[in-house]
């Protein structure tokens, strides 16, 4: 007969995976890792805020009529992957790089074919261009510091 009360049978074993500690007090973050965890979160919270932008001149209303029919396509577009992307980001899913690198893609291709380039537009384009830069030393420090 089992019990569970735990006065009975054999004591807890540390070493038992079942008695292991569960939750963010368990893992092992090395400071390469959470330098990357950091910046994911930057990326993703400014792809959060460069799609709720994207939503409010989606839901203008007269003035998102008034754009030309690419910049309409774009901007609904890049409301939906924008806020994918930075969601995905946000919560470190192992997919948010590849979403958030797509929709970086589609910027870049979007600004120099479909829509007239702006001031604003610019930056954000070169800020995001910057961003992957960033990302991928950041990646490659915290891939190296797990190989030693």
């Amino acid at each position: 007969m089992t019990s569970l009360d735990p006065s009975q049978g054999k004591a807890h074993d540390q070493a038992d995976p079942l008695d292991a500690a569960i939750g963010p007090d368990s893992v092992e973050v090395k400071p390469g890792q959470a330098r990357l965890i950091l910046f994911q979160r930057i990326a993703g919270g400014f792809m959060i805020i460069k799609g709720m932008i994207h939503w409010g001149v989606l839901l203008m209303g007269a003035t998102f009529y008034a754009l030309p029919i690419e910049a309409r396509s774009a901007t609904v577009f890049f409301a939906v992957i924008d806020l994918v992307a930075g969601v995905s980001l946000w919560l470190g899913s192992t997919w948010g790089a590849s979403v958030w690198l797509f929709a970086v893609a589609s910027q870049v291709v979007a600004g120099l074919l479909f829509v007239r380039l702006t001031g604003l537009m610019i930056a954000l384009t070169i800020f995001e261009i910057v961003l992957v830069a960033f990302y991928i030393v950041a990646r490659f420090m915290a891939y190296r510091e797990q190989q030693d």
